[in-house]
């Protein structure tokens, strides 16, 4: 079942990031630094303000929906009247908030700025629903709910590129689009798919509220951590600063594609697992990400600069340093990523917590630091930093609270590999063959 599951999220997230690289390109091309940055500072916010108002609750469906599939209609009513509730509030506070943080920029990105928050109600049911179907490991339909946004932002961007119409009001315009059409096909593959009654339930929500509670600390650190660089250069950079730097996160993702497929599928996986069975799962996961991307950080690192210039374009060429770190960073992300799904399985939110809280302390300290003084290349040696630091603070509770120590979840194995499998299957399938001989 998890190879299964990793293979649908890892297409999803393949297509994902195909999109997410043509839409970069596209708007690379037409917008060039300055106007790739201005839309990064409208789009930025909205998802965020989401996340942060979900209270770890998207977490907690994936995991009591894979302990107790039951729970579902509850679930599913609880998450209707929240969003019902906190959506339009969100947007409420966000619209008096927000244009006071994204620094001093044209009348025109102010405006879009206002306009594009609308996208915080969908996106918060668009969180709350993906968790439901992940718990549920429907993979398949919440990797298209997740994909139709790119999709509909990359045929967009493409369609007004090719008419010479790609501007920065156009491709918000589609992301508001794309967004509204991501959420509806979250609530459509809910509704199809895990047939939900209403039944909300206040019993129910404590529950969910109390394991969201304990993990979303967590997730305000992972924010702190992964985005709080943006944030920041959004506040305080110029717009072509900020778009040579969004490029660069943008390419070193492709590295963290592989991870985020594992993690996404590994977490329900191991909370609906025996131990035993959960924790060779884990530790195999871990091994078979960590070296993998070790094996292609290499040839990666030393295109950085020729990606840059021959696909980008020669302006671009600036962020091949922030490229460089960005690509180490992605590699201790991925593993750590791994290792807070882990923590997650297996019942321990609030451990994982502890070492997402560190790693936003450090990277807050080492923002306010470096950036001032290195500028986009102090952002990612900060990201670096608090990426380490979530990944060795999950690997010590690993050890405390697991059987395995931290060799044995990092010592390559020759049953890792998928040709193990492989052969173990065909052995098995002699030994049928004679015993229906015999």
């Amino acid at each position: 079942m998890i190879l299964r599951n990793v293979k649908l999220v890892f297409v999803a997230n393949v297509m994902i990031l195909f999109c997410g690289l043509v839409t970069s390109l596209l708007s690379a091309w037409a917008l060039g630094p300055a106007g790739r940055g201005d839309l990064l500072v409208v789009m930025l916010w909205p998802p965020v303000c989401a996340l942060l108002v979900t209270l770890g609750l998207d977490q907690a469906h994936r995991y009591w929906v894979a302990r107790d599939p039951e729970c579902v209609s509850t679930l599913f009513s609880n998450a209707i009247l929240f969003a019902a509730l906190v959506g339009p509030l969100t947007l409420a506070l966000s619209e008096l908030i927000i244009p006071h943080v994204v620094g001093d920029r044209s009348p025109e990105t102010m405006w879009l700025v206002r306009i594009y928050l609308i996208n915080i109600p969908a996106a918060l049911i668009q969180f709350l629903m993906i968790g439901l179907l992940e718990g549920a490991r429907r993979f398949g339909w919440s990797g298209a709910a997740r994909l139709i946004f790119f999709v509909v932002q990359a045929v967009g961007y493409f369609l007004l590129w090719l008419y010479g119409r790609l501007t920065v009001e156009s491709a918000a315009l589609t992301l508001i689009l794309a967004q509204f059409c991501s959420m509806s096909l979250s609530l459509f593959a809910v509704l199809r798919e895990l047939k939900p009654r209403w039944q909300p339930s206040w019993s129910r929500w404590k529950e969910a509220l109390g394991y969201g509670v304990r993990d979303y600390p967590g997730i305000v650190a992972d924010f702190t951590t992964l985005r709080l660089d943006q944030l920041l250069l959004g506040g305080m950079a110029p717009s072509a600063a900020i778009g040579l730097y969004f490029v660069a996160v943008r390419l070193s993702e492709i590295t963290a594609v592989l991870a985020g497929s594992v993690a996404d599928a590994l977490m329900p996986e191991v909370a609906a697992s025996e131990v035993d069975r959960a924790e060779r799962l884990l530790g195999r996961s871990l091994r078979l990400t960590l070296y993998t991307h070790l094996l292609v950080l290499v040839p990666l690192w030393l295109a950085a600069p020729y990606v840059l210039r021959y696909v980008y374009g020669e302006g671009f060429l600036a962020a091949t340093a922030t490229l460089r770190i960005l690509l180490l960073a992605s590699v201790v992300l991925s593993a750590a990523g791994i290792m807070i799904s882990g923590l997650r399985g297996f019942g321990y939110p609030g451990l994982s917590t502890i070492g997402r809280l560190a790693s936003a302390v450090v990277t807050v300290t080492a923002l306010l630091v470096l950036l001032p003084r290195l500028g986009i290349v102090g952002a990612a040696i900060a990201s670096l930093l608090g990426y380490s630091v979530t990944m060795f603070i999950a690997l010590f509770w690993l050890v405390r609270k697991r059987e395995l120590g931290v060799w044995g979840y990092l010592r390559p194995r020759r049953a890792d590999l998928p040709v193990a499998d492989l052969r173990r299957l065909l052995r098995l399938d002699g030994l049928r063959t004679r015993n229906l001989e015999t």
